[in-house]
Parts: C-alpha cells; structure tokens; sequence
C-alpha cells in the first residue's frame, strides 16, 4: 500500500521521490473538496430553480463546512467508542482518552444533523436540504475508502485465500485479496528486505472491501448525479440514497472484519444496524414523498411551483 505520496509516486513512476505526505489525508482533503464542489453546485442550481430561498452560497458552504466537519469528527470518535462500550464500565479513565479509530456512520450522523439544522435556520426545508446534500455525500465516502484503500487504515476484510476468479482476469491480483504490504497500521508480519517506517504486510490475504466500497459508492454518485435533474418531489433523491448506502454497507460488512452484537434475535455489526435503520428511513421518506397529496396542501402548492420553475 501507500502510506505516503513517496510509495505511490514510486508505485506509478518508479522514482523515488521523498514526499512524506500521508497519502490518507491526501484523499481525504480531495473527499472533503468534493463534496464542498458538488454541495455548491446542487446549492446554486436549487436557488436558480427557485427552490430554496436567495442565500450566499459561499459563505453558507464555509459554515456549513466548518461546523460539519467538527461535528463529524466528533460523531465518528463516538461511535468508534461505542465498539467497545464495555471498557467504559472496566476502564472509564483509559476508555475516554484511548483512540478507537473512527466510524463513517458516526461522522454522518453527527455532519448530517448539523447540515439540516444550520440549513433549517437558513429557511431551506428538510427534505430540499437532504436532497441537495445526498451525492455529494455519496462521492466523500467513495472517495474516503479509496483512501482507506490506499493507506491500508485497516478497513479491510476477512482472510481470502481462495483463487481470483476468471471472470477477474482483468484485474489485478490485489484487486481481489492482499495482504496490504506497507499499511499505516504496521500490522502483520516483517517484509523481508524491506527498509523504512512501513514494513508490514498481513499474514494472510483479505478482501480488499475498502476498495469495493470506494468502486460501488463512486458508482452511485454517478447514478444519483443523473437522477437529480428528474426527481423533482422533495426528499425523493435523498430516499434513493438512504437506500442505496444501507444496502452497500449492510452486504459489506458480511465480508469485513469488525465485532459483532446481538441485538432482537440478530447477531450483526454495528454498522449493520445502523445500515438497517438507514434503509427503513429510506422507505418512510421514499413512501412520504409518493403518495397522494391534497391539491390544496402546501406540500401540493410546493411542488407544484418547484413543477413550474
């Protein structure tokens, strides 16, 4: 893997070129910008339509930018803290200053939250403010698990030692497991000849489900990008993505490594569960913004005018 810009530029040049930047944030600053350029757009297109009321796009992205992103951060350590919800019973003190890593859902939850609050304030309703805001979130998770990918952050999958299929012929070898050699982690065992501060790779090989993730969900973006312009019923794009996210992750996770919790009978991962959740908001909104309205309710009125515009 390519735990700074030095190992990918040498992968892709075969220069070596000392850049000691780390690779993860690298991406993640490129998901951050993306997301901020896709929200804009989305922003200024539904103020054109006259859908949302006249705002200043710019300075409304930049606090929606800072205060999500803190809010994010602190969502994601939350969650991540939540894996290990008994050490907070055993060791409180240890359990409150360790780093468990972080959790995508956590970051959304939280992000999403303040996105509709900050944006409520602005006059802009729930469902308007979910739809604008659903493929450019879509894009910032493909584009953070290619850097998970990328790095070796440890979001890998379970042990994979069967052969690569023919229909993958196509693809290289780690394209369907790896052992992910020079990962961020230092996990696994010593590469021999290797020198530097990266010189691990996994015992065995895994599923690279960083990298399916980061494929499927740049391909969704794709797909809700299209669809934008011919949804015109509020919340109806931000349904397709509720759906399509929780069911990408909820099939992931079968092939991921991460604890597992009982919980009404079902044993699954936390993400699983909150997949789940995900996905029945997504019907309720889907089944919200379909069925029949009253021609003379103001939901009516509203998307008849967004109709006329």
């Amino acid at each position: 893997m390519f735990p700074s810009l030095t190992y990918l530029i040498h992968y892709l040049t075969g220069l070596n070129v000392p850049l000691p930047i780390p690779t993860f944030g690298v991406v993640m600053a490129l998901s951050f910008w993306g997301a901020y350029w896709i929200f804009t757009l989305e922003f200024k297109r539904k103020k054109t339509t006259k859908v949302i009321p006249p705002i200043h796009v710019s300075r409304l992205m930049d606090q929606l930018l800072l205060c999500c992103a803190v809010t994010g951060f602190v969502g994601a350590l939350l969650f991540a803290k939540l894996e290990d919800v008994h050490g907070v019973f055993e060791h409180p003190f240890r359990w409150l200053l360790s780093y468990n890593g972080l959790v995508y859902y956590g970051g959304l939850v939280f992000g999403a939250l303040t996105y509709l609050y900050i944006t409520r304030k602005k006059g802009i309703s729930f469902a308007v403010a979910a739809d604008i805001g659903s493929p450019g979130m879509m894009l910032a998770y493909g584009l953070g698990r290619m850097g998970c990918h990328l790095s070796g952050d440890g979001d890998w999958g379970i042990v994979n030692r069967m052969p690569k299929p023919r229909w993958m012929d196509w693809a290289p070898a780690w394209a369907w497991s790896s052992r992910y050699p020079h990962n961020v982690l230092h996990e696994g065992i010593y590469i021999p000849g290797c020198t530097g501060s990266y010189c691990n790779e996994l015992i065995y090989p895994v599923f690279p489900t960083s990298l399916y993730e980061a494929v499927v969900c740049l391909l969704l973006f794709g797909l809700l990008w299209a669809l934008r312009r011919r949804i015109t019923r509020p919340g109806l794009l931000f349904a397709v993505y509720a759906l399509l996210i929780g069911a990408e992750r909820f099939a992931i996770e079968f092939i991921r490594v991460n604890p597992l919790h009982s919980f009404l009978g079902l044993t699954l991962s936390q993400a699983q569960f909150i997949s789940i959740l995900w996905m029945l908001v997504g019907l309720y909104v889907f089944y919200a913004s379909t069925r029949p309205l009253s021609p003379t309710g103001p939901r009516a009125f509203h998307r008849k005018r967004e109709a006329d515009d």
